[in-house]
């Protein structure tokens, strides 16, 4: 019954690690970005851990090989690594690191702890040599007696420790007052990874305890299977909470890609011709490819309506704000305003602007790239503010005042 416990959990943790291994890899050919290719590594080493942490699955990597409790070799450098990808993650997180000079350094400091210590797991397993029946997961009580498995087991417990305190003090760093702003999901998602990533040494206590209790005559072999499901445990609370955040950044895109839709219909409307070409069938499917070709339409629509872009509604709008009115961002109402009246003026026929009045470069022109979506988001908001339909109002009253003029 334990062991069909252990098998379910195992199988489907394994499971899950593994399709989502898949969605991410799938996800780093069409975004190749480190981080996107981080997290399919470390679903894919957790899927590893958690298949080899089934009894049925080690009995059966033993005896493909010949080599009694191979598994555990396998399972505990599978699970290094995937503290190590945790590590690296948590890293990534903290501005300060995410330069490549910054996680150069972290990752040439920490390499040889990683690199060193399963290498020495493999020449212990080697001069350890086991022999004989093998029983699933039973390695450490099983050879208690043998200096090497004693020796093997003592220096996995000294890496993971060393890793899941760095890791754990590094999210402590990032949640503290003085730490890096992070959105509310963000500090969620690293504290729910920092409990995880300390879930792990229950399967260093399980073991040890295990092993105490071999040496002294006691059986305790249900410890030793057991640190694998605090193993499964501590894995999939932590990719829990990564997947939780990629799918509120999904939905965030989705309801980015909508509140774009008035502004793209505004600047696009005159010329269908910017609407770039449909993409493969899957591409529609996904949030981040429909939201990327929305926001490059927009910018290819507002270039097009620059020789309609008067001063006169940025002005005006700025007329409004100096009269103490409140509830709109300024260089977003700007924008919305000069987009609005350029794209009026030009779905009338009307000529460009005159030179003397023909605006250099539209309000929020300059933002930096990584904030350019938020911009026009918040330009698209702003497209029925208040402020912006009276401003678009004075700009025509000028206008015609101005053609009237002239006549």
């Amino acid at each position: 019954m334990w062991h069909t416990l252990l098998t379910v959990v195992g199988v489907t943790a394994a499971a899950i690690a593994f399709t989502l291994a898949a969605g991410k890899a799938l996800a780093a050919r069409r975004e190749p970005a480190f981080p996107v290719r981080l997290a399919a590594s470390s679903l894919f080493s957790a899927g590893i851990v958690f298949l080899l942490g089934t009894p049925a699955v080690y009995s059966a990597v033993d005896a493909a090989f010949g080599a009694p409790h191979l598994a555990a070799l396998l399972g505990n450098a599978a699970g290094l690594l995937c503290v190590g990808h945790a590590h690296l993650m948590a890293m990534l997180w903290d501005p300060g690191h995410r330069g490549g000079g910054a996680l150069r350094r972290t990752v040439l400091a920490w390499a040889p702890l990683y690199a060193g210590t399963i290498l020495a797991l493999v020449v212990l397993y080697a001069l350890a040599d086991p022999a004989g029946g093998t029983r699933p997961l039973l390695f450490a009580p099983d050879y208690v007696d043998s200096p090497q498995v004693v020796a093997f087991h003592l220096v996995t417990f000294a890496a993971l420790i060393v890793a899941i305190r760095a890791t754990v003090l590094r999210c402590r760093a990032l949640l503290a007052p003085q730490g890096p702003p992070l959105s509310p999901r963000l500090r969620r998602c690293v504290r729910e990874f920092a409990l995880a990533i300390a879930l792990e040494l229950a399967h260093v206590g399980c073991v040890a305890a295990a092993m105490i209790g071999a040496a002294c005559g006691l059986g305790l072999d249900g410890l030793a299977e057991a640190a694998w499901l605090a193993t499964a445990v501590s894995g999939l609370v932590a990719h829990c909470s990564l997947v939780r955040l990629s799918l509120a950044a999904r939905r965030q895109e989705r309801r980015d890609h909508q509140t774009l839709r008035p502004l793209w219909q505004t600047v696009v409307r005159a010329d269908p011709r910017l609407v770039l070409a449909p993409g493969l069938l899957w591409g529609g499917w996904d949030t981040r490819i429909a939201l990327s070709r929305r926001l490059v339409e927009i910018r290819d629509g507002a270039r097009s309506l620059s020789p309609w872009m008067s001063s006169a509604p940025a002005r005006a709008v700025e007329q409004l704000a100096r009269r103490g009115l409140l509830g709109f961002d300024l260089v977003a109402a700007q924008a919305a305003a000069t987009l609005l009246y350029a794209a009026d003026a030009r779905g009338e026929g009307r000529p460009p602007t005159d030179s003397d009045m023909l605006l250099a470069a539209l309000p929020g022109e300059d933002v930096p790239a990584a904030a350019e979506r938020a911009h026009l988001v918040l330009v698209a908001r702003h497209l029925d503010n208040p402020v912006v339909l009276e401003a678009l109002a004075m700009a025509r009253r000028e206008r015609s005042a101005a053609g009237a003029g002239r006549r």
